[in-house]
């Protein structure tokens, strides 16, 4: 009997472990407010991408948004405004909220027959994820890479491009950046790209080696010679006891006031009686 028990008792802990480790969630967007397109490219018929990164909280707001690349400078404030007022239910690690990373892109795109014309190729989605030996990933996106426990990143991206009535080839290049400064090439080849397409997807897996410094990691994305945006992932021994501090200047950007109402203009000065 007293064997019986024990290992009942150690069925039951391994399976409230197993729930535990299964209540593993990214964080779900529940409002995203759509960025005003400025004036001036929309009468320019102006089209492009911002591509933002920073962290999403255990409460669901975005914080400590950094700059990483965009088409036109004059899309950059519209979209801090829009995704400062994002909320989000958090990521869950082991039943709890926690902190993840967030890759955030913004399109601005015109209807009719130039919808999606760009300048130049530019990324529109990202996602970063933990993943095993064979690449497949391991926990959602955004989640930290345990280094010397995770073997590889797994990344899947949206690459948008100009459409053209000819299928091409188009160089992609993906540098992983270190917290100082290292540079490590961990994507190098070149995609095919169908007639009219207006975007091409990009996905693949990279050796994350147990040397890799803790600390945010950028991806900077190279196509045909030009910067095309990226992102950043989370990388750490102990991620569950590290502080990661994201590099940049911290962008903040209000929505400008409304007009106070004009004043009405005095009257005729009235004559004392004497």
């Amino acid at each position: 009997m007293r064997r019986r028990g024990t290992v009942s008792a150690l069925l039951a802990f391994f399976a409230a472990a197993a729930a535990a480790l299964g209540q593993n969630a990214g964080a779900q967007l529940l409002k995203q407010a759509k960025p005003e397109y400025p004036e001036g490219p929309a009468k320019g018929l102006r089209q492009g991408n911002v591509n933002l990164m920073g962290r999403i909280d255990t409460k669901g707001k975005v914080q400590d948004l950094r700059y990483v690349g965009s088409t036109l400078e004059a899309f950059l404030a519209p979209a801090i405004v829009a995704v400062q007022k994002w909320e989000f239910k958090p990521a869950m690690h082991n039943g709890k909220p926690v902190e993840v990373a967030a890759n955030i892109a913004l399109r601005f795109r015109l209807e009719g027959d130039k919808r999606g014309e760009l300048s130049s190729p530019m990324i529109g989605d990202l996602s970063v994820y933990p993943a095993d030996a064979s690449g497949r990933a391991t926990a959602p996106d955004g989640f930290p890479i345990r280094r010397g426990t995770d073997p590889k990143i797994r990344v899947e991206a949206v690459l948008d491009v100009n459409p053209d009535a000819k299928q091409r080839t188009i160089p992609v290049r993906v540098e992983a950046i270190s917290p100082i400064g290292k540079k490590i090439v961990v994507f190098d080849q070149s995609l095919a790209v169908k007639p009219k397409a207006t975007d091409v997807k990009i996905s693949f897996t990279a050796t994350a080696d147990a040397d890799w410094e803790d600390g945010v990691w950028l991806l900077r994305f190279v196509v045909e010679n030009n910067e095309a945006g990226g992102g950043q992932f989370w990388a750490a021994v102990d991620p569950d006891h590290y502080q990661f501090v994201l590099p940049g200047k911290l962008l903040g950007v209000t929505a400008p006031a409304a007009p106070a109402p004009a004043k009405a203009a005095p009257g005729p000065a009235k004559k004392k009686k004497t």
